[in-house]
């Protein structure tokens, strides 16, 4: 089985908006749900140093199969109720890792 792992960059809606998406993931345990399911193996978040409103996400699942999983479990409803609230767009980009 192959690693699956994809980034994921966000265009928040302000400097402060970026900051608190992720202060309200932590805090609703979005993200520590997040990191304990099964097959997880990295999910992290960066800011830009370049642009205030861009933050990036690094995730690395086991298999593409544990991702597709993570997108449908209950935590990830509030994930993107968190997000609509913050984040004005998001570009999914796959990475392949040799």
């Amino acid at each position: 089985m192959e690693k699956f792992t994809i980034c994921v960059i966000y265009k928040a809606k302000s400097a402060l908006a970026r900051e608190e998406f992720v202060k309200e993931l932590e805090k609703s345990g979005v993200l520590s749900s997040i990191r304990a399911e099964n097959g997880c193996l990295k999910y992290e978040y960066y800011n830009s140093v370049e642009d205030e409103t861009r933050l990036v996400l690094f995730e690395e699942w086991q298999d593409k199969e544990c991702q597709q999983v993570h997108m449908t479990q209950p935590h990830m409803r509030t994930a993107m109720e968190i997000k609509a609230k913050y984040i004005d767009s998001a570009e999914l980009k796959q990475i392949k890792i040799s």
